[in-house]
């Protein structure tokens, strides 16, 4: 592809902007930690039922796990006060304590991103299979978030209710409701949960959106089955953020401890490349690498 075609760079956030599950198996041991301390519950049982909760509402990332866990009900004796003020709160804040040194961007991506818009038109669009409120709250806590003209994203999960009272703390049910969500000037969409990788439809709706043909678009994520076969079927120039794909055995089994498989699959590859794995353009070995093709 010409250089000069490109119009529009639309990137992939989880294992590709960042390292996605260090970051989330660190929040979550915290996370699991903190609650077995204060109730006794053993870690096993919360993980367990976790991976009730997250199969039941089809993310990893669903933000209101702890309220929702059935021996963490039991042990507050149902008081939606309690679970909130005694049960959520220290172990959400020893999650966000975790994050703080986890959200970290891979190396020289916020620079490449800044030269990318200083010496180019090219616009800057991100791709998720996250919540649109999780993959901004990332951006936002990195730093990165306004070098983005949009994020394109699945729902946000619905709040619970519990006898008629939303079981979140009060902040946060604000933020959950605020149209303007972190000050952030770019669009904001939200996609339909069919419209999940590798489907085309979200990136097609990216297309529509910015009024550009796929030769003058650059795809980049971390999962060859789902985000390299999401470009290769639409024929947009598709990056393989190498790097993003590779997870250490011992990090992967705390995530699956958790986590359902048919949820982790969304978020790393569970199966090694072979023959018929869709085959990148190029293939970055870091983020700057990207600089070398657009």
């Amino acid at each position: 592809m010409n250089k000069a075609a490109a119009k529009l760079l639309v990137l992939d956030i989880d294992n590709t902007i960042f390292d996605w599950v260090s970051y989330y198996v660190h929040c979550m041991d915290a996370l699991f930690n903190d609650l077995s301390s204060k109730t006794g519950i053993s870690r096993a049982v919360l993980e367990s039922q976790a991976k009730e909760v997250f199969t039941r509402q089809t993310s990893i990332e669903y933000p209101f796990l702890i309220q929702e866990l059935p021996s963490v009900q039991k042990f507050y004796e149902y008081d939606a006060n309690r679970i909130l003020e005694e049960g959520v709160e220290s172990s959400r804040q020893a999650f966000n304590n975790e994050a703080r040194k986890h959200f970290l961007p891979y190396d020289g991506v916020e620079r490449t991103l800044v030269e990318i818009k200083n010496k180019s038109d090219i616009q800057i669009v991100a791709l998720t299979d996250a919540p649109c409120y999780v993959a901004m709250w990332k951006l936002k806590k990195m730093g990165l978030l306004d070098l983005f003209e949009a994020i394109y994203g699945l729902s946000d999960p619905v709040i619970p209710v519990y006898s008629g009272q939303p079981m979140v703390a009060q902040d946060i049910l604000i933020k959950h409701l605020s149209r303007k969500q972190f000050d952030f000037a770019g669009a904001v969409r939200v996609l339909p949960e069919e419209y999940e990788k590798p489907g085309t439809r979200g990136l097609r709706t990216i297309l529509m959106d910015f009024g550009v043909d796929p030769s003058e678009v650059h795809w980049i994520g971390d999962n060859l089955r789902k985000d390299v076969l999401l470009g290769k079927l639409l024929g947009v120039s598709t990056g393989w953020a190498e790097y993003g794909a590779t997870v250490d055995p011992e990090i992967k089994d705390r995530l699956l401890a958790f986590s359902p498989d048919i949820n982790v699959h969304k978020n790393i590859a569970m199966a090694p490349a072979d023959e018929a794995t869709p085959k990148p353009d190029y293939t970055l070995q870091s983020f700057p690498d990207l600089l070398k093709h657009i």
